[in-house]
């Protein structure tokens, strides 16, 4: 039987957990120079085809980690991009989230209508207390897309200089999500 917990639509977004047909998607964007830029740096192929089996293969175990959608355009069933859950605390009740999106998809306000409906659908069907994102200081686009989600700098943020300095923002369970079951 399979697993709808994280079959997801919004007005303009249908999510849905990766699967082996994503293998495409999954190496353009996560070997895309581009993309990847203010993340990491991009795989090799090989690396990327392996990261993504291994993936495929964890999608329906029970932790809440390592959860990997495809963000499809609803009108064409198109991928533009890949949201998921990335590291998860199970003691803190921590969980952080994450979007990739092709160039194409950029700027039109897809991230954060996945990014929201992943989150509503976290604290709907589980006891996670906080979600938090993990991004590039040098990535300003990033920064106000946070924002506009609602995430806050943490206490553990990772200051530093460069490209690849870390800032750590969440979200907690109490304001964020009875804010937007009213909305």
């Amino acid at each position: 039987m399979a697993d709808t917990t994280f079959e997801l639509e919004t007005e303009r977004l249908q999510l849905r957990l990766l699967e082996a047909g994503d293998e495409t998607l999954f190496c353009g964007l996560y070997t895309d120079p581009e993309t990847m830029r203010f993340i990491a740096p991009p795989l090799s192929a090989a690396q990327a085809i392996s990261s993504f089996r291994k993936i495929v293969v964890r999608q329906y175990e029970p932790s809440l980690e390592g959860r990997f959608l495809a963000v499809l355009e609803r009108a064409t069933r198109q991928p533009v991009g890949i949201c998921g859950t990335s590291q998860h605390d199970v003691d803190a009740l921590r969980l952080e989230v994450g979007i990739l999106l092709r160039l194409e998809a950029r700027g039109r306000g897809l991230a954060h209508e996945a990014l929201m409906a992943l989150m509503k659908r976290i604290f709907a069907m589980s006891p996670i207390q906080e979600i938090c994102v993990r991004f590039s200081a040098e990535c300003p686009a990033v920064e106000r897309l946070n924002i506009r989600i609602g995430f806050t700098p943490c206490a553990d943020e990772v200051p530093g200089e460069g490209l690849m300095s870390k800032r750590v923002w969440s979200v907690h369970r109490s304001p964020w999500y009875a804010d937007q079951t009213v909305n």
